[in-house]
């Protein structure tokens, strides 16, 4: 239940930033107030909107899709006109916003999809690429369909997806893991270079004989 207040929240933030600017004054407020209750309301079109994310299987409801920052999240979209006219998409673009809070952070590029015809209870599928520029956190992605139906246009909301930006792993060629490994080394390095020095200085020294070689059986030319 805490998962679709949140969604719930989140689209209300979402829908609240495509309506009016903020105004000042108290008759601006009222006015603004009555576009979001408008925004948040049933879309008066009779779409159903559906995508996945080419590559990713969310493993829950509740569950984060993965992404490095900078990475492309594909979208395959597969709308269904359920009117009883035909309708006319004209695009689709949407927005980023955090998670839990659901404050707008990013908007998402408009895909080139259109405008075309859907007959009613015709399918169309087509596809959007988003770049995800945004630091590590965890994010709801919002697509939001333009359609139009009687040169009237709407903007339907998809459902949301949520999603996270992970730090990236260290490769062995980071600098940074270089330099850690350097350091490594020369503390492995100078601990056995002393401990070899120290065995050296405290191992006894051996006092050598000498022995006296019986030199009777020589000749007396080699006797010294």
């Amino acid at each position: 239940m805490k998962f679709f207040r949140l969604i719930g929240f989140a689209l209300l933030n979402v829908l609240s930033g495509l309506s009016t600017a903020t105004i000042a004054n108290n008759s601006s407020n009222i006015e603004q107030e009555h576009g979001i209750a408008e925004a948040v309301a049933a879309p008066s079109i009779n779409i159903e909107v559906k995508y996945d994310v080419v590559g990713r299987e969310p493993e829950g409801l509740n569950a984060f899709l993965e992404f490095y920052a900078e990475d492309t999240a594909t979208l395959a979209y597969n709308v269904t006109n359920l009117e009883d006219t035909n309708i006319i998409i004209v695009g689709v673009n949407g927005t980023i916003v955090t998670y839990p809070d659901g404050y707008p952070v990013a908007d998402i590029t408009a895909a080139n999809v259109g405008p075309f015809e859907m007959e009613v209870n015709g399918t169309s599928k087509f596809g959007q690429d988003v770049t995800l520029n945004l630091p590590e956190g965890q994010y709801f992605l919002v697509p939001i369909l333009l359609a139009s139906r009687l040169n009237e246009t709407m903007r339907i909301a998809a459902p949301p997806t949520l999603f996270e930006i992970i730090s990236p792993p260290i490769s062995f060629f980071n600098p940074q893991f270089l330099s850690v490994q350097v350091i490594f080394l020369a503390i492995i390095g100078g601990i056995s270079y002393y401990y070899m020095k120290s065995r050296t200085t405290q191992r006894p020294t051996k006092k050598v004989t000498v022995k006296k070689v019986d030199e009777s059986w020589l000749p007396e030319t080699y006797k010294k």
